[in-house]
């Protein structure tokens, strides 16, 4: 059975008396899942992407910042499907 290590960006909404250090998912005041990614810089990027859309203005006010943090997570990798095609006959000369 083999692994492959996806992470996954997840934005906390902390209040700002929250210490930076200390603003994590149980602390957070609202948490919004994004997308699936392969890699770290990939998460970034789509913590980003949040933000330039716009899409947090609405969680976003004088009192609360933004953290964006990026997880990992096993996901299981399914077998690859081997193929029924029957091989290309040789090419003529």
């Amino acid at each position: 059975m083999e692994f492959d290590i996806m992470m996954k960006a997840l934005l906390l909404i902390c209040a700002l008396g929250t210490p930076q250090g200390d603003c994590s998912v149980e602390t957070a005041t609202a948490v919004i899942q994004g997308p699936d990614a392969t890699s770290l810089v990939e998460c970034g990027l789509h913590g980003q992407a949040y933000i330039a859309e716009g899409a947090l203005a609405g969680y976003l006010d004088d009192g609360h910042y933004l953290k964006v943090i990026c997880t990992s997570r096993q996901i299981h990798r399914a077998a690859p499907v081997q193929s029924q095609a029957r091989p290309l006959p040789p090419r003529p000369s």
